[in-house]
Formats: structure tokens, C-alpha cells, sequence
């Protein structure tokens, strides 16, 4: 698998509101009806949940509700869904808006009657309101391609922005203020190193309209063959093929760290799975890989050959068929792994490329890293904050919380 560099055009028609979850939601009702004390068929039961795309910088949804109660509800990004059990009514008026890069994005109304005891599943068409440029290109663990600043210039009719390059751990990311819609755009991108020489440049021409209010230009490589993928409206793709110097290799040290692991697991029904991310440039191939409970190779999983791009997780796991994001290889042979302390170690041809030790601490390990949990009611794993990758050796770099094999998300953030 080649590394790309895609140019996503977050599609916002008809995102709407749709049943998912139930979740009783709690607002600024009025003290003098609570719904606690309603009785059975009272109440109508509404279900809601915003469908959207993934977009960046997404911050949170607010629903309110008019009718013979009133609720102001918000919601993280992580909750899509909403459930209310909400007093019978004529006419209730439910307004949700969606938040992102710091602003209101996108508004959507609707309209309905209410009876008591029905359940009803509703639509919000949301509508763009603003729209936004964000650019996200990893640059690998240490910055080895040395980019020390960078620019973006946004060209509309005769007015120009201009942004700069903010590093945020192992990428760089370039984000614009609110913009107009139903405007063309200019976008001239460029990265220098120390000495001014230029790294990296993009140019291209883009609209933003309701249908397209946030271009997401995502580069995944800095050296790969490049495929430019616009999604301009439904059926319809525009791609563009530019080629610049691939490079594929195998790992060194630094190239690849543990980034989240556990090793723990109450029964057969939970995962034993230890997950690997590539923090180079470079697409890397494991050939000859182990992972082991000590340097020793005997008694090691093999992992079986495979090439991992940049920016991209790998995940080593004791079962056979296992959904979830990422790369995920089944190692027919996983060590039992201690579940109070012990090590991890990663080797390809012969070379240890990453280890780490977790649990108690010993007169070897005076800070061992913290252990998850996998108790009925609590499983947690151990998750390494990525951009803390130079320190993952100390426990201050790691939290526990829900496993997430295949997504890099330290205890959710």
C-alpha cells in the first residue's frame, strides 16, 4: 500500500438527525413538570442523532427545545446521539447547531407534533453556514526532514489570508479563519527548512459552497507517488496523479514505538493485542518481525510480513477475526504476558526496535509504565500519548482508559 496524499471535500448536504442510541438527556427543564414524575405514557419518546462525515476540528453540538418544556442540550463530538422523553405537544421546535473551529458551522430546524406514549425518530437537515481550510501533514517522529516554518495563503477576488504553520507533535497543521461560501479560492502552501529552502509546496483552485464548506487536504507522505482525490458532489471525483520519490524500507529504532497495549484479558471474549505506530516518513516493511516478552526470540509471536505507511497504526492481536481500524495481523503464537508487570519487545531481523516495561517497579525498572484493568465492569488499556513519543519511557507519558486498538487516541483526546 502506497502512501497517498488525499484531498477530502467533507460533503454537509442533508446531514441530518437520525435514531441511534437511547440516552436520557437532562437540560434546563422546568421545575414545575419534571419528568421523573410523569407517569407511563405520558411522555413521547423522541430518538435523534446527528450523521455527520468526519470533519476537523470539530468541537460540539447544541440541540435545543421549544415546546411545553424547554431543553438546551450539548453534546462532545464523541455523542452523536440524542434521547428525550418529552412532555406530548402541538408543536415542538427542535434547533441543532454544529460547532467547529471554534465557530458555528452549520444550523438546522424542524417542526413536529408530539403524542403521548409514541416514539419518534426525527431528521434535522443542517445547513452550512461558514466554511474553513485545515491542512494536516505528518512530518515523522524527530522531524527528520528538518521543517522549521511554513505558510499558507488563501487568494479570494482581491483579498488575501495568510496563516502559518503550527507543529503539533510528529505533523504540522495550517487552519484558516471562518470563510465565505459560494466563493473561489487560491491555495498556495509551502514548507522552508533552517536554511529557507524550500521542503514542500502545494497550489490549487477550490470552491466553497454549502455542499463543500471545508476542504480537508490531507497529506499523508512527504515522499510518495501522490494521488489527489476531490469529492466535488455525489458521483462525481476528480483525481490528479503527481509522482515524487517513493520510499519504502525497513525500520530502524524510533521508527516505529509501542503506542498502546493490553495484555490483561478477563477471558477468551477479550482481545490480548499490543499496537504498533509508524511515526516515519517512510512506508516500513516488517519482515522478520517478533514480539516477545523479553529479547530473547524463543517463545516470541511472529508477525507476519507486512508493509505499514506513514502515519498508520499496527495492531498484533491473539484472536483471528477482529474488527478494527488500522492494520491488524492475528499472531497465532502470543506470549502470555504478565498481567501484574513484565516487558514488551519488538524485533525485526534481529534488531530490537522498540521495548518497554510496565507493572511493578523492580530494582531494573524504577518507573515502570501504568497497567490497564480487566475486571467485568472496568477494561482498560494502557495508551501512550503519541506526542510524548521521545518520552514513552516514562509513565507521565501514558494514561489507561477503553481499549482502542487501531486508532491513536490517548484516553480519548
Amino acid at each position: 500500500m502506497s502512501p497517498t496524499f488525499n484531498k477530502n471535500v467533507c460533503r454537509y448536504t442533508a446531514t441530518a438527525l437520525t435514531a441511534l442510541a437511547f440516552w436520557n438527556c437532562s437540560g434546563d427543564s422546568r421545575a414545575e413538570s419534571p419528568l421523573d414524575t410523569i407517569e407511563i405514557g405520558a411522555t413521547a419518546n423522541v430518538a435523534l442523532n446527528l450523521d455527520y462525515p468526519d470533519t476537523p476540528l470539530l468541537d460540539s453540538l447544541v440541540l435545543d427545545c421549544f415546546g411545553p418544556d424547554t431543553l438546551h442540550l450539548v453534546h462532545s463530538i464523541e455523542k452523536k446521539s440524542f434521547n428525550l422523553d418529552l412532555f406530548p405537544g402541538e408543536e415542538w421546535i427542535f434547533n441543532a447547531k454544529l460547532y467547529a473551529n471554534g465557530a458555528l458551522m452549520q444550523e438546522g430546524e424542524v417542526t413536529t407534533a408530539l403524542e403521548a406514549g409514541s416514539a419518534v425518530n426525527l431528521k434535522i437537515p443542517m445547513h452550512a453556514l461558514v466554511g474553513f481550510v485545515y491542512v494536516k501533514i505528518p512530518i515523522g517522529f524527530g522531524n527528520p526532514a528538518g521543517i522549521r516554518k511554513g505558510e499558507m495563503k488563501l487568494t479570494s477576488k482581491d483579498e488575501t489570508y495568510t496563516y502559518p504553520m503550527v507543529f503539533d507533535s510528529d505533523n504540522v497543521t495550517f487552519t484558516s479563519d471562518d470563510l465565505k461560501l459560494d466563493r473561489d479560492y487560491h491555495i498556495s502552501l509551502s514548507m522552508q527548512d533552517e536554511s529557507g529552502k524550500n521542503i514542500f509546496s502545494l497550489e490549487d483552485d477550490f470552491t466553497l459552497d454549502e455542499n463543500t464548506p471545508i476542504p480537508n487536504f490531507q497529506i499523508e507522505s512527504l515522499r510518495s507517488k501522490i494521488a489527489l482525490a476531490i469529492d466535488i458532489a455525489k458521483d462525481v471525483n476528480l483525481q490528479v496523479s503527481l509522482k515524487l520519490p517513493a520510499m519504502k524500507r525497513m525500520p530502524t529504532v524510533n521508527d516505529l514505538v509501542v503506542s498502546e497495549f493490553f495484555v490483561q484479558p478477563k477471558d477468551s471474549t477479550q482481545l490480548t493485542f499490543v499496537e504498533f505506530y509508524n511515526g516515519s516518513t517512510d512506508t516500513l516493511i516488517l519482515d522478520k518481525c517478533t514480539l516477545g516478552k523479553t529479547s530473547n526470540v524463543s517463545g516470541a509471536a511472529e508477525i507476519a510480513t507486512v508493509e505499514l505507511p506513514p502515519n498508520n497504526v499496527l495492531v498484533i492481536g491473539d484472536q483471528k477475526t477482529v474488527e478494527n481500524a488500522g492494520t491488524y495481523r492475528f499472531a497465532e503464537n502470543m506470549p502470555a504476558f504478565g498481567k501484574t508487570s513484565g516487558s514488551l519487545v519488538l524485533q525485526c531481523n534481529g534488531n530490537v526496535l522498540d521495548s518497554i516495561y510496565y507493572g511493578k517497579a523492580d530494582s531494573l525498572h524504577v518507573t515502570p509504565l501504568p497497567i490497564g484493568s480487566s475486571s467485568a465492569a472496568v477494561r482498560k488499556s494502557t495508551q501512550l500519548n503519541i506526542g510524548l513519543w521521545n518520552k514513552r519511557n516514562e509513565p507521565d507519558s501514558w494514561c489507561t482508559a477503553t481499549p482502542t486498538p487501531g486508532v491513536i487516541s490517548a484516553c480519548g483526546n
